[in-house]
């Protein structure tokens, strides 16, 4: 039961933030269109699923920090599965920034993905960036997820 409502409140946690995350998409979006700058709301639209990747992961990061183990990073899965997403993710909105406007092409898959790729790409990311934490075993010296 206790299990149950810790899971229950993270739900309800993120379904919080997704329903102001989406309220404050429509004011940024707003505000792109009567500026006629489109940054912000790239920037927006690939950083909040990061956030909410993050947040999907939190609760089973938390868990991992209440005990005294030593801990390691793994960067391999961070090579292979975060670079990758943070590419696509950054390539949403650096294209449209002051740094990479006129010399940054924007990758085909993103002009055919529409929002989906970038999401999809964030989630990925910001779940990847906690998940690579390990605790290392050190009687069986192997690192346990």
């Amino acid at each position: 039961m206790k299990q149950f409502l810790y899971d229950f409140i993270w739900t309800l946690a993120i379904g919080l933030i997704l329903y102001l995350g989406m309220q404050l998409q429509a004011q940024v979006a707003e505000k792109s269109q009567m500026t006629f700058t489109i940054f912000p709301l790239q920037a927006y639209i690939a950083l909040f699923p990061v956030v909410i990747g993050l947040l999907i992961r939190t609760p089973k990061f938390m868990l991992q920090l209440r005990g005294k183990e030593s801990w390691t990073y793994d960067w391999v899965k961070f090579v292979a599965i975060g670079v990758p997403a943070l590419y696509i993710v950054l390539m949403t909105f650096l294209p449209f920034s002051p740094l990479g406007e006129g010399w940054l092409s924007i990758p085909n898959i993103l002009l055919f993905g529409g929002t989906t790729v970038p999401t999809v790409a964030g989630l990925v990311f910001g779940y990847v960036v906690l998940a690579c934490f390990k605790v290392v075993n050190l009687s069986n010296s192997k690192a346990t997820y």
